[in-house]
């Protein structure tokens, strides 16, 4: 690293004196700032710990704002956090690790092709093969596969950290199914927004060029002539770890996102089940873990993967990126191997360190390992036999039990010497503190070599005290800029069509899943916003009327109330329970369907199957309803402030699909879905609050209140003053909102919309369906009114027909495929799987 800047007394200050003389920090020594990071220290001392505070806060709003998040178990897993403070490296010293980090990749790559292929490497023993065949990365069904472009490893991750010397010494590789370049571009949106200032002044390279290098490695791994090649990323789905990451990234890289669900195998090839066409795929992305890609190969209680996918690369009619079996590389104990393996295959030394190594299937290595197992790191070489152990943190019964196992199976179990990391600096309430500091790097596979994100994706501990940097451990994200001049900066890959290969028109179908999704999230949208108008309307009838017993308002209150639960189709109010108490739990009671509450997370749980195609304020708007409904006011004497938030929300939804989609397939089948949605509880509205004689005074009050909660009030009394419509009230809600083909909360309105949403989709026969609805509608008059049985009747029959329509639009669209049968097995849960 540089030299030391000096620097004046500022908020550096503490930090600086926090700092140990035989420590590296990647911004500071006791003494001043390191070379590269005048910019940077002047940035944190002009804006001191108030401003890095509010600098923080904002982040997390932002990533809170966007979605962003990582692991299991809450709604989309816990925030991604973010430390605002950036690691800067220099350009220099950008370009010589870059060197290092290729050669490693190439060497892998090496590696890779010769354990799948001749094994010359296993059988002159440069590397045990011991070491290799009882990995359970080493996957035996895809011995004799070589991928069919010009790298076997087009993927490369590392994670590195810096030594005490300041190299940069590696600490692992990943090659499974390596996560990590979204978070990163993520993290760089948010930190050129919290730190612009800075982020413009400093000459950075940028980030996008990686993902259009990346689009095109992947469109060159294709085994297929067609131009340009499918390719899809295939993913574990929303309750991955890493969702939101796989989302993203399909949308940085330009390629649909998939689930098993959505591939089928025909004829021995991979194909995309596009509306009601199939097409076939080139190359498959693979986010899904080695054991669980291919059913009928590997485990066979993996729903995730698909089954004949090993057979399709073994035939060369598809490419698996990175291919099934690369998880072998992330093994830890060919570490100690590795210096040997570079000489053997590129006549080279090892450019980047990695920790003094020791593998216990060696005599020698085991002897060391048992001797000194107090001041080593001990790895399992697979990480499904546990996670890595602090020799010097275990008590003397662990240590002898640890023993005893790596003394049982010497070659599963691997030491290295403890790798005393640099550190960056932290914001806190209590100043900045230094944190342990773990760099991701990840590459690609373009030309005769690869291409690096620039910097790639910064990690530092969740807390002083921790060793292990993880997104497992609570690790906070960091940006890492490099900086580099304009003209240095590479360009992006720009793919050459192969040459006699016609190109050929990609259409833009949708998967049954996505349009499922799709669909219902454009329902649950329109459910949650109509009955929270329905509540808001009810519950100040409510307030205004719950005390006169008897009197027209307080009947009113009570039929809206039914309606209430009919619409909803949750239990009728109590016959002593507060009206504001039932309310209240028709709004926030997450366990009853129909609640504002539960759709709203079905909502958001359908959002996240179609993350890929929403735009990145859809994040912010639904952020912002999870957050009003899991933390409501206190409130308890007022349910009017909760329900103009939550409709704000689903205003907002409504404002950025209606004024940012294009009207295309996920366009129609998200407005079928409101139009479906919003006819049926109109329908449900009108036929539970108009169809029973009642007292001239309480029908008025009601009909008031169906006007209001289907926002038609204001109209009714314009035409009314006007003498442009009819003077009776019922007559009135019957013409607005059933048969008012200019009202867009007319039953009408919403049947019409579906036809043009149908049309857009090609579905002639749902179309012809919904015509005969519309023709219906339009022999009705708002005179029939006067007859409250033949009404009631009449709203019943059409309410069952949008129903019928509803299913077969289902079975037309969005019908699966059968659920495979399992294969039961003792292996753990997919969702444990590492991916961090």
């Amino acid at each position: 690293m540089s030299a030391a800047v000096s620097i004046e007394s500022g908020v550096l200050d503490d930090y600086r004196a926090r700092l140990t003389s035989d420590a590296v920090d990647e911004l500071a020594t006791p003494t001043g700032l390191r070379g590269d990071q005048a910019a940077l220290g002047a940035a944190v001392d002009a804006m001191g710990m108030a401003g890095l505070l509010a600098a923080r806060a904002e982040a997390r709003n932002f990533a809170a704002d966007e979605g962003i998040t990582y692991g299991t178990g809450t709604p989309g897993g816990r925030r991604w956090a973010i430390d605002p403070i950036p690691v800067l490296l220099g350009a220099a010293e950008w370009q010589e690790l870059e060197r290092g980090l290729d050669q490693r990749a190439r060497l892998l790559d090496l590696v890779l092709s010769d354990l799948y292929g001749e094994r010359t490497l296993l059988r002159r023993r440069v590397i045990p093969p011991e070491l290799i065949l009882a990995h359970d990365g080493y996957v035996r069904q895809t011995a004799g596969i070589a991928a069919p472009g010009p790298r076997q490893l087009v993927v490369a991750a590392t994670d590195l950290g810096r030594d005490p010397q300041g190299r940069w010494t590696v600490i692992s590789d990943r090659t499974q199914a390596p996560s990590g370049p979204g978070y990163a571009m993520a993290t760089r949106r948010i930190i050129s927004q919290v730190m612009a200032g800075l982020h413009r002044s400093v000459p950075l390279a940028r980030l996008r060029g990686f993902f259009q290098t990346f689009t095109a490695a992947l469109q060159d791994a294709s085994p297929s002539a067609t131009e340009p090649p499918r390719v899809v990323l295939l993913t574990p789905g929303p309750n991955s770890e890493t969702a939101f990451e796989q989302a993203y990234l399909a949308t940085l890289l330009g390629f649909p996102l998939v689930e098993a669900d959505d591939l089928v195998m025909h004829q021995g090839r991979v194909w995309l089940q596009a509306g009601d066409r199939l097409e076939q795929v080139d190359v498959v992305l693979r986010r899904v873990d080695a054991a669980f890609a291919d059913p009928l190969e590997l485990r066979g209680d993996s729903q995730l993967g698909v089954p004949g996918l090993i057979e399709a690369t073994r035939t060369r009619t598809v490419a698996v990126v990175n291919p099934i079996g690369a998880g072998v590389l992330e093994n830890p104990g060919l570490v100690a191997h590795l210096p040997d393996v570079a000489r053997v295959l590129l006549d080279e030394d090892l450019l980047l360190p990695s920790p003094t190594t020791w593998w216990c299937g060696r005599g020698a290595d085991r002897s060391h390992v048992l001797a000194n197992l107090d001041a080593l790191v001990i790895k399992p070489i697979s990480r499904a036999t546990g996670p890595l152990r602090y020799g010097w943190q275990l008590t003397a019964q662990e240590r002898g039990e640890l023993a005893d196992r790596i003394a049982a199976e010497p070659w599963a179990w691997c030491a290295q010497e403890p790798l005393q990391l640099s550190t960056a600096p932290v914001v806190t309430h209590d100043g900045l503190e230094p944190r342990r500091f773990v760099l991701r790097t990840f590459g690609v596979a373009h030309d005769n070599g690869y291409r690096f994100l620039p910097g790639g994706l910064g990690r530092v501990a969740g807390q002083v005290s921790e060793h292990t940097v993880s997104n497992y451990a609570g690790a906070l994200a960091k940006d890492v800029w490099v900086i580099s001049a304009d003209a240095e900066q590479a360009a992006p890959a720009v793919r050459d069509r192969a040459l006699g290969a016609p190109p050929v028109t990609r259409t833009a179908g949708l998967t049954p899943r996505v349009s499922d999704n799709l669909f219902w999230m454009g329902r649950y949208a329109e459910r949650a916003e109509g009955t929270a108008r329905l509540l808001k309307v009810v519950d100040d009838f409510a307030e205004d009327n719950s005390s006169q017993v008897g009197t027209p308002g307080a009947l009113a209150t009570g039929v809206l109330l039914h309606a209430v639960a009919r619409v909803t189709s949750t239990p009728t109010i109590g016959s002593s329970e507060p009206s504001l108490d039932y309310l209240r739990r028709v709004v926030l009671d997450d366990s009853r369907a129909g609640t504002v509450r539960h759709c709203a997370n079905r909502l958001i749980g359908a959002a996240q199957h179609v993350r890929d195609l929403l735009s990145v304020d859809t994040w912010a708007v639904l952020g912002r309803l999870q957050k009003t409904l899991d933390d409501p006011p206190d409130d308890d004497d007022q349910l009017q402030p909760l329900l103009a938030d939550v409709l704000e929300s689903l205003l907002a939804l409504a404002g950025i699909m209606a004024q940012s989609m294009v009207r295309d397939e996920s366009w129609a089948f998200l407005d079928a879905g409101c139009r479906m949605e919003r006819a049926q509880l109109t329908l449900a509205l009108l036929g539970s609050a108009l169809t029973e004689p009642r007292d001239r005074g309480v029908l008025d009050l009601v009909v008031e209140g169906v006007l209001r909660a289907g926002e038609s009030i204001i109209t009714h009394r314009r035409r009314a003053a006007a003498g442009t419509g009819t003077a009776l009230p019922l007559e009135s809600a019957i013409d607005l909102l059933l048969l008012d083909r200019r009202n867009p909360r007319s039953v009408l309105y919403q049947a019409e919309s579906l036809v043009a949403d149908l049309t857009l989709l090609g579905d002639e026969a749902s179309v012809a369906k919904t015509l005969a609805i519309v023709q219906t509608l339009r022999t009705v008059e708002p005179a029939d009114s006067m007859d409250a049985a033949a009404l009631a009747e009449r709203l019943a029959g059409l309410e069952q027909d949008f129903r019928r329509l509803s299913d077969d639009l289902a079975a037309l669209h969005f019908s699966r495929q059968a659920p495979r049968r399992p294969q039961t097995s003792g292996w753990a849960s997919p969702w444990q799987v590492a991916d961090d």
